[in-house]
């Protein structure tokens, strides 16, 4: 029989929880204080911490506010829920008609499947924070070649039909393209996007003609001669597929586009989401999709806006009580967390909290947009936690997202960070001894 909560046995080790959260509380609102942070980041901003499916700290956490990336997060759990786990995107190679002794005589059709990590080997070296998660789009020619292509008469041809033609969503502004932080929406495209340098594609082409391009000169680099020049069109409907280039699943995916922040690719796995769901490749049918899925979970969603599904949109909005419900519905150890980021070790958080107590065990999203920083995640125990007592060693939840940061914020991490190495620091408190009875 379970133990009564007012037993004389329990009581010390409920005192002691008691003792340990009301420091932890006592600490964070220092660390969110107007003094801290400032008075218009206090109150524009939310937090919330929680153990074991109870909330430890609050500050207004069902405040809608900007999210940044920490939407991929939302976006990733309804992803995970509705495709699973092992789903995975294909890239298909297709011809009108049969190759005739290696030769075809027409178009050679590179059917894009959106797979969000179709990328050179050159690509992935090239990233910060790139891991060996990815769709190698050279092999391709190697799997044409293997299928006993020699020649193409007519063209490569890139075709990105699976999805709608909106390259970016309207509410982003020019300056993220500009920037670099977001490539053009495609179902074909590589690099993210980007025009490889040694691809001999115009400045300015579309992704799937830039594709078309890249795998001429794949195919030429491995013998295989292509008469036209690279273009962009629609495959047709009777047409016999050559070669399939599959990707990893998706919650491998997940992890590596978590770890990057990688924009782009949540894009696309948005639409992804929408087409398999609604028949609707397109951001507004991927976007829908997330709140449908929220809305049968149960979750919070008052306030909730997601005009994308990375969290770039100045319009998105998000509170802190559905970041931890989400994560908490998840789990720790879960698909969505596993691979998150961690403190002084992987991804966006690499260079933060190194030789702290979070190092290694502090697994959160980050996000940053101008006046804007957001950290959620999970801070697991550490060997011996708890001052030998159960109620407190078990993972903690949490979700700090600060609006209104002064531009002129030298290094708003610093906040986070800070957040993030309080809630490492759970628990505090005296030993067990002293709760008991004298």
């Amino acid at each position: 029989m379970a133990t009564p909560l007012l037993s004389p046995t329990r009581l010390p080790r409920t005192l002691q929880a008691l003792w340990a959260q009301r420091t932890l509380s006592k600490s964070l609102e220092q660390t969110i204080s107007p003094k801290s942070v400032g008075a218009a980041t206090a109150a524009a901003s939310c937090a919330e911490v929680g153990q074991g499916g109870h909330v430890i700290f609050a500050d207004d956490p069902g405040h809608a506010v900007l999210p940044a990336s920490n939407m991929k997060l939302i976006t990733a759990e309804a992803l995970l829920e509705k495709l699973g786990p092992g789903y995975r995107f294909t890239t298909e190679a297709a011809v009108a008609s049969p190759p005739v002794d290696g030769v075809v005589e027409g178009n050679v059709y590179i059917v894009g499947g959106g797979d969000p990590l179709l990328r050179l080997p050159s690509y992935v070296a090239s990233l910060e924070y790139g891991g060996p998660v990815y769709t190698d789009v050279t092999a391709l020619a190697t799997l044409l070649k293997a299928a006993g292509l020699r020649r193409v008469m007519g063209s490569v041809v890139g075709d990105d039909s699976r999805y709608d033609a909106m390259r970016s969503v309207p509410s982003w502004p020019a300056t993220y393209a500009e920037e670099g932080d977001v490539g053009p929406l495609s179902a074909l495209s590589v690099d993210d996007g980007t025009v490889p340098p040694q691809t001999p594609a115009p400045a300015g082409a579309p992704p799937p003609e830039q594709v078309a391009a890249l795998v001429t000169e794949l195919l030429e680099q491995d013998g295989i001669s292509v008469g036209g020049v690279p273009e962009v069109g629609r495959t047709p409907a009777s047409a016999h597929v050559l070669a399939r280039l599959v990707s990893p699943p998706l919650s491998q995916i997940l992890g590596e586009v978590l770890r990057e922040s990688d924009n782009t690719a949540m894009e696309l796995m948005t639409k992804e989401l929408g087409l398999k769901v609604s028949g609707a490749g397109s951001t507004a049918a991927g976007t829908a999709t997330v709140r449908a899925v929220l809305a049968a979970d149960g979750l919070p969603l008052r306030g909730f806006v997601n005009v994308d599904g990375s969290g770039l949109s100045r319009l998105d909005r998000v509170t802190c009580a559905l970041l931890v419900a989400v994560l908490e519905r998840a789990g720790a150890h879960s698909v969505l967390v596993r691979d998150l980021p961690i403190a002084g070790v992987s991804g966006t958080l690499a260079d933060e909290l190194k030789g702290t107590v979070a190092a290694g065990r502090v697994q959160a999203k980050t996000g940053s947009l101008n006046g804007v920083k957001a950290l959620s995640g999970w801070a697991l125990p550490a060997p011996g936690q708890g001052l030998g007592n159960s109620l407190l060693y078990s993972p903690v939840v949490f979700s700090l997202v600060l609006n209104d940061l002064p531009i002129s914020l030298a290094d708003p991490a610093t906040l986070t960070d800070r957040f993030a190495l309080d809630v490492a620091e759970y628990p505090q408190a005296p030993a067990l001894s002293v709760f008991e009875p004298g």
